[in-house]
């Protein structure tokens, strides 16, 4: 697997892994509805946006044949908290590739490049029945907040696994 920073001409495949993670990850968690409905030229436009914009730091996993299987973003913490100041937006990849060890790989690398942004700490928020919960603890992360949020019409909890110092993470890496 070859890591790289993200560039616009991979909107096409980080859309792709955005819409079949979702569909595999939240089966259950989203209404099959929504899940079946989500958009690749919508996804595509929205992330067209966000590396135009939004993410600083945005990387995409390739494998062997050089196709997107994954890809994580992060940046500055997003609701203005006093305290925290860097996040990992996203991190996903296609089913087949989960439980590889390449999500430690990947944000390792986003790790490494809020670092250098001189983020000195972290919170990653994720639905609080998502089963890659589990994956954040064993990053050492501890539930610091929750909230509820709405999507797809259903209400549900988003947890926040918080560092207080960032390079906490990369030693259970």
């Amino acid at each position: 697997m070859k890591i790289r920073k993200a560039k616009e001409e991979d909107v096409d495949g980080i859309a792709i892994v955005h819409i079949n993670s979702w569909k595999t990850t939240y089966k259950g968690i989203l209404p099959d509805q929504y899940l079946s409905s989500m958009n690749l030229e919508a996804k595509k436009k929205n992330w067209l946006r966000n590396l135009k914009m939004l993410h600083n730091a945005t990387f995409v996993a390739e494998n062997a044949n050089g196709e997107i299987i994954g890809f994580a973003a992060g940046g500055p913490e997003q609701t203005n908290d006093p305290h925290f100041q860097g996040e990992v937006y996203a991190i996903y990849f296609l089913k087949e590739y989960q439980q590889q060890g390449l999500g430690r790989k990947m944000i390792k690398t986003v790790i490494h490049e809020l670092m250098k942004m001189e983020h000195k700490n972290l919170i990653i928020w994720a639905l609080k029945d998502n089963p890659s919960c589990g994956f954040y603890k064993a990053l050492g992360g501890q539930v610091i907040a929750e909230k509820t949020v709405k999507m797809a019409g259903v209400e549900l909890i988003e947890v926040g696994f918080g560092w207080e110092d960032i390079q906490d993470i990369l030693l259970h890496l």
